[in-house]
């Protein structure tokens, strides 16, 4: 598992949401809720769509969301066009290891 101090390196934001609402203006896609939250601490608003299959969240849920700007724990950059499954072969950790929904690209 990766340590708070690497995984501190590379995060931009993070704040906890609270889900306020799901498919605000209508459900637009059938795998995809799109969800409207509001941050704890820095108050700010989020619309997120997520694949609802693989990972639902409710109303009033909350969850954490983190803007890294990279997967890999000492910093290096992805070339954020592909998943690199050889890197989890090798049991290197990466931040995704600290989460159970992980978007990654640009």
């Amino acid at each position: 598992m990766a340590t708070a101090a690497s995984a501190a390196r590379v995060t931009l934001f993070e704040d906890i949401f609270e889900v306020t609402a799901l498919n605000p203006e209508g459900k637009k896609f059938d795998r995809v809720n799109r969800l409207s939250a509001t941050g704890t601490t820095f108050e700010c608003d989020l619309l997120l769509d997520i694949n609802c299959e693989i990972y639902s969240l409710l109303e009033g849920e909350k969850m954490t969301l983190v803007l890294a700007s990279t997967l890999n724990l000492d910093g290096s950059p992805d070339d954020h066009t592909s998943y690199n499954p050889s890197q989890m072969a090798r049991n290197e950790p990466t931040l995704a290891d600290n989460y159970e929904y992980v978007m990654h690209g640009r």
